[in-house]
């Protein structure tokens, strides 16, 4: 299992509109294969700041499956237009501590 995370700012102003959206969103890329669930956190100190997780069973059911589909465009579309800029993600796995 891998997690994605992905930093968006929305435009100021938005962010009722942007987590309306983003509840939309958030039904297609669960239906994606590979895709274990989603979370939206919204930052405490700058109210236009999210932290969206996604977990998928693998970074190539995110990277070749979902980005390559329909769906994924689909998902942009609908979240897209509240960003203030480009989101950067990446992929991260857990390390066992103990």
């Amino acid at each position: 299992m891998v997690q994605e995370i992905m930093l968006i700012e929305v435009k100021p102003g938005t962010e009722q509109e942007f987590e309306n959206a983003f509840k939309r969103a958030a039904v297609i890329v669960s239906s994606a294969k590979g895709c274990l669930g989603n979370e939206l956190h919204r930052c405490m100190e700058q109210e236009n700041k999210y932290l969206v997780l996604i977990k998928w069973e693998s970074v190539d059911d995110h990277v070749t499956g979902f980005k390559n589909s329909i769906d994924y465009q689909e998902m942009k579309s609908i979240i897209g237009p509240y960003y203030l800029h480009v989101p950067h993600a990446g992929h991260y796995e857990k390390i066992k501590l103990l």
